[in-house]
């Protein structure tokens, strides 16, 4: 017995040391370097260990070599990595801080997305950089990862995805089930050749949240709005990234249930968040829809803000946008400031989920 222990000391010693060496021979990228692309809302109050918490949010590079290693700490939310355009795998973080990307690739550069599947409400991560292949290094991006424009998309789960992988539309909220890549924003950002960043919680309304007993709830989305991270209080600075269009898409889950929030108190809540989207973007195009499934008033009241906004502010980039199974796709493409080369088969998008 004593001799098994000792051998499984001296092989537990040998695979420790084979991993530290193989660490140590490995490039080490750290989260600042300027060859990383960050999409979405990120802190980057500490440069070396990057924070970041809302769904979809987006790490983008180029790297030379065979492998390539996360260095992240996060262990509640899940992440897709695309190699070369095609998914290679689904990253469910544990208590480890270092997880494998790829490995046994061609000896060439490869192009890296991680996009982050689950939303805030899973907990922050921190991203600390890539490990690669010794002497191995990222390569500055060009325009073959650049996108022609950017979309910001606020609102609830039709953006974090909630579900959009479960068996039914009864599933529960869960990580697994989960994946903001495939819910209608993100996919319309891709027809439109877009980036994208979304502030969006799951059940979220505008002064209602799903759920609640009460007329208006504490911390609906409008709360979280300026927030860099949905989990620190941190404001987000808006000029680093001002989109082309930005899509807003809240007021179901306020009618979802007695009591309803009152007329005036709804209208003026809507009223206030488009006003603070326009003073972070002035020059975007601000798209409000609403997607009534069964009657409820707020498509009458998201209508009647634009309307006023169009009037009185004389903003005629703010545009109602009310859908059954039709699409926001054409709506956006309708407007002349934000051109694209997409053909009319390929501009539709069905938004039934």
């Amino acid at each position: 017995m004593n001799r098994f222990f000792y051998y499984l000391t001296i092989s537990t010693g040998l695979l420790m040391l084979n991993s530290c060496e193989l660490f140590q021979s490995s490039s080490h990228i750290d989260s600042d370097d300027p060859k990383i692309e960050y999409i979405g809302r990120f802190d980057f109050s500490n440069p070396k260990c990057v924070r970041f918490d809302w769904p979809g949010t987006q790490i983008r590079t180029l790297f030379e070599g065979t492998s390539c290693s996360m260095k992240l700490k996060d262990g509640n939310n899940d992440y897709d990595i695309f190699i070369d355009g095609k998914l290679h795998k689904i990253i469910r973080t544990t208590s480890d801080t270092i997880y494998v990307l790829a490995n046994g690739l061609s000896n060439k550069v490869h192009t890296l997305l991680i996009t982050k599947r689950t939303e805030a409400l899973f907990g922050i991560a921190t991203f600390e950089g890539f490990l690669l292949d010794g002497g191995k290094g990222l390569i500055k991006s060009t325009d073959m990862l650049r996108k022609k424009r950017k979309i910001e998309f606020v609102g609830d789960s039709y953006f974090t995805g909630f579900g959009s992988e479960g068996d039914s539309p009864d599933c529960v909220f869960s990580r697994e089930t989960e994946s903001s890549y495939i819910s209608f924003g993100p996919q319309l950002a891709r027809m439109l050749n877009a980036d994208y960043s979304i502030i969006a919680i799951s059940g979220s309304g505008v002064v209602k949240n799903y759920g609640d007993s009460t007329r208006t709830s504490e911390f609906p989305l409008p709360h979280y709005y300026n927030r860099t991270c949905f989990n620190d209080t941190l404001l987000w600075d808006f000029s680093r990234w001002q989109p082309d269009a930005v899509v807003v898409r809240l007021g179901r889950n306020d009618y979802w249930q007695k009591p309803h929030p009152k007329r005036e108190m709804f209208k003026s809540a809507y009223l206030k968040l488009l006003n603070d989207i326009r003073k972070h973007y002035p020059k975007a195009h601000i798209f409000a829809l609403c997607s009534p499934l069964r009657y409820d008033p707020h498509c009458d009241y998201i209508s009647s803000v634009v309307n006023e906004l169009n009037g009185k502010n004389k903003d005629k980039n703010i545009h109602f946008v009310k859908w059954m199974s039709s699409s926001i796709c054409k709506e956006i493409l309708a407007v002349r400031n934000i051109p694209t080369d997409l053909d009319t088969k390929k501009s539709q998008i069905s938004l039934n989920q």
